[in-house]
């Protein structure tokens, strides 16, 4: 019997989106029906200012103007500001704000994209390569909706599936089963649809007993089996994928392999960031090579890592063949010599 004046809570009890709000998982964020008082730290932190990002058109992230599976980048530009050597102390804090009002330079911009065009037909398997800091993650955070670009525009067209980051939509203190209820509703399933394949996806993931443990129990090869379980089993047209496959052990990377071959047959449009030259060649009939946040070389999966390689070893030599592909982006193996090639 409930108190008088007091709320009745309804609802499933094991409802994990339930349980995120009621442990604080919108941080920052007053409950429904609580009001933020003159106490209340909540109520009272103005927003971040917004960064300048150009007119209604420069900038623009556009979807479903071009058929499903459709990628295309027009003129994509984006800037990072970044402190070269930032302060650890107070005092070197005030020291360098002294420095600066006596000239020194301050944050310097870099640029992630310069300027990129692009277009990526349905159904294709894209790989985007380069050098540490050339621009491939901000390239797949941009197509995810999750960067916005200081000018240009990207189009794409369906439903956008991307595993960029292993920690992204995943509650640690939730369990893997309850964190995969949770993941299906951010990509857009209903509770019906998760529920129809939720014992598929905890099938494929391999966890066993352990997708009822709280996430914090989990090692990153937990993580990435999780996060592609919940990915496997979508209704993607766009499949974004950054790096994360390199954490998991052989035979499940193979696992993935072979589902993201079901989802590319069934239609899917694939665009893969990755350093393993070898599962780039197993997977991708098309490589993209970024420099300094243009495109350097756009391509045959072959003829692009052969070019990819040769920046690497920074001579213009030809390579052995794609079996030295990997070797080299490896670090096993030195620069080509004439001997080599004989």
């Amino acid at each position: 019997m409930a108190e008088p004046g007091r709320a009745v809570r309804r609802g499933r009890a094991d409802d994990p989106l339930r349980r995120q709000r009621a442990v604080g998982g919108d941080a920052g964020v007053p409950r429904r029906g609580v009001r933020a008082g003159p106490g209340d730290r909540r109520g009272a932190v103005p927003p971040a200012p917004a960064r300048p990002r150009g007119d209604a058109v420069s900038g623009g992230y556009e979807q479903d103007r071009v058929p499903a599976g459709t990628i295309e980048l027009e003129a994509a530009t984006r800037s990072f500001r970044v402190q070269a050597d930032a302060g650890r102390t107070l005092k070197e804090l005030v020291l360098r704000s002294g420095a600066r009002r006596k000239g020194v330079r301050g944050p310097e911009e870099v640029w992630a994209l310069r300027g990129v065009d692009l277009r990526i037909e349905p159904g294709e398997t894209v790989a985007i390569v380069g050098r540490n800091g050339a621009g491939k993650s901000s390239t797949l955070r941009v197509l995810a909706g999750i960067v916005p670009l200081d000018g240009g525009v990207v189009r794409i067209g369906g439903h956008v599936a991307a595993l960029l980051d292993l920690a992204a939509g995943f509650s640690r203190d939730f369990s893997g089963r309850e964190n995969i209820m949770m993941g299906g509703a951010l990509y857009g399933l209903t509770r019906r649809q998760v529920e129809e394949r939720l014992e598929e996806m905890v099938a494929f993931s391999e966890l066993g007993e352990f997708v009822d443990l709280p996430l914090k129990a989990y090692s990153s090869g937990m993580l990435v089996r999780l996060a592609f379980a919940i990915v496997a089993f979508l209704d993607a047209d766009v499949l974004l994928i950054d790096e994360v496959l390199a954490v998991g052990d052989g035979a499940f990377q193979r696992k993935c392999e072979e589902r993201i071959a079901a989802q590319v047959a069934g239609g899917s449009t694939l665009v893969l960031v990755s350093h393993d030259l070898s599962l780039i060649e197993r997977t991708c009939r098309r490589t993209v090579l970024l420099e300094g946040g243009r495109v350097a070389a756009d391509g045959p999966t072959e003829v692009v890592l052969q070019q990819y390689v040769r920046l690497l070893e920074g001579e213009a030599a030809p390579v052995r063949g794609t079996d030295h592909l990997a070797e080299v982006a490896a670090g096993t193996t030195g620069p080509v010599t004439g001997e080599d090639e004989a």
